[in-house]
């Protein structure tokens, strides 16, 4: 990622759960990304300079946004555990659709835990 999405970019610890439990198989990583959180805050959802498309976040959803070309870790599922580090006390957040398509970016829709 360059330019302003370098600047928005924070460290997050993706956990890997298998039916509500750690799923020893993919263990947790922390890696850098786009951290988006609801309340109205308008965001540009394609993550790049484009003004046409964007989006509201409702209060207490949130997007992950992760560089597809550089991600290496496991394959990221509903039900896994985002943790936000870079933020005042650590909040968690669940995986609630895992959006794949896109060439140059991983969008991770989540919910507030």
């Amino acid at each position: 990622m360059s330019g302003p999405s370098r600047r928005m970019i924070e460290i997050v610890r993706l956990s890997f759960l298998k039916s509500g439990q750690v799923d020893a198989t993919r263990p947790a990583i922390e890696i850098e990304a786009i951290l988006r959180v609801g309340g109205g805050e308008e965001t540009n959802v394609s993550g790049g300079y484009a003004s046409t498309w964007r989006t509201q976040l409702a209060a207490g959803k949130a997007e992950l946004h992760i560089d597809a070309a550089t991600y290496q870790g496991p394959t990221i599922k509903t039900g896994d555990r985002v943790r936000a580090l870079s933020r005042v006390h650590k909040p968690w957040f669940e995986v609630l659709r895992v959006d794949d398509r896109g060439e140059t970016r991983l969008v991770l829709e989540l919910g507030e835990v």
